[in-house]
């Protein structure tokens, strides 16, 4: 006998929801937006990949056997990940609100799926980094109560999603939207 864990009421879609529960896919241009940021990374970590094989080279010869070999695989497996990861990231996210509950369901090897209700929410913010500005994306922030995963993103939506968004976890709790 399978243990099937059971269904609340408040997290059956209604009838004539769209399919997938009713869940979003972000906007197109975050695989470029996340591109932006791997490549950032990237470039830092190859700046300190650099510095550490320079140090080495110069102060602790006798580890130099080792250095290449690091550094390449290092620098092979950030470069694979920047390559692969937005897309695949882009492939498996999406998220809803509906019935006092944020959905929000990412991973690419790992698949997570969180459900935060609305009476957990302390504060919601809308986050616009100067790249996101450039992509015209924003990241919606919910804080929960509790301390372990107390902040939760929804990253590459429009700013106008994103206030939606934000405006619609407040009305469900209660609180004055202007």
């Amino acid at each position: 006998m399978t243990d099937i864990p059971p269904v609340l009421p408040s997290m059956v879609p209604p009838a004539g929801a769209p399919a997938g529960g009713g869940l979003e896919r972000l906007q197109p241009r975050t695989v470029a937006y996340w591109y932006v940021m791997d490549l950032i990374g990237a470039v830092i970590l190859g700046g300190l990949l650099f510095g550490g094989h320079w140090f080495i080279r110069d102060h602790a010869e006798k580890w130099l056997w080792l250095a290449n070999p690091v550094a390449i695989t290092l620098g092979s497996i950030v470069l694979l990940q920047a390559l692969v990861g937005p897309p695949l990231s882009f492939r498996f996210w999406r998220y809803g609100f509906a019935h006092d509950l944020l959905h929000m369901r990412y991973g690419i090897l790992w698949r997570e799926e969180r459900i935060v209700p609305v009476r957990r929410m302390q504060h919601v913010d809308l986050m616009r980094g100067p790249i996101e500005r450039l992509f015209g994306l924003a990241t919606l922030v919910v804080h929960t109560a509790g301390n372990e995963g107390s902040a939760f993103r929804v990253p590459g939506l429009l700013p106008e999603q994103a206030q939606r968004l934000r405006d619609q976890i407040l009305l469900a709790r209660g609180d004055d939207v202007v």
